[in-house]
């Protein structure tokens, strides 16, 4: 499904998430030195820090209200999903977590596949499912006009 305008932003966050996730689990099969492992986490938690967190936030209270506020049953599940998989990410990247090889693998695997499931399933039905007004807000939100 072509991403609509509002959701772009998003979207394009998505692959500088892509990326990252990419690089962790390469990190993390090679079992890099110390000291390149640290480098990939410093990027990792720097990108979190600027970009993450807030795109959380943005999905969080826009994007996720607005669809638990439809009542569907399917939307619910899928704005569920998105809580539970934000939570296990945050924990990953909390400041006072373990660095180690497998969370570094678990957290590439995790935000690949988090970023698929909002870009195949989360955002479809959002697209579907939401009016012009949240649409509008979520785009405000990111930084950027909706113009459908």
């Amino acid at each position: 499904m072509k991403r609509i305008p509002a959701l772009k932003p998003l979207s394009r966050d998505h692959h500088q998430g892509l990326v990252l996730a990419h690089k962790a689990k390469k990190a993390a099969i090679q079992d890099l030195s110390g000291d390149e492992q640290r480098a990939i986490w410093t990027e990792i938690l720097t990108h979190a820090k600027e970009v993450l967190l807030s795109h959380f936030d943005i999905e969080e209270t826009y994007l996720a209200t607005a669809l638990s506020a439809c009542g569907d049953p399917h939307l619910d599940q899928l704005v569920d999903r998105l809580y539970k998989e934000h939570a296990s990410l945050r924990s990953l990247l909390s400041p006072d977590g373990n660095r180690s090889t497998a969370n570094l693998q678990s957290l590439g695997e995790l935000l690949e596949t988090h970023i698929r499931f909002e870009e195949r399933e989360l955002f479809g039905a959002a697209q579907t499912a939401l009016d012009e007004k949240t649409l509008q807000a979520i785009a405000t939100a990111c930084g950027t006009r909706y113009d459908q």
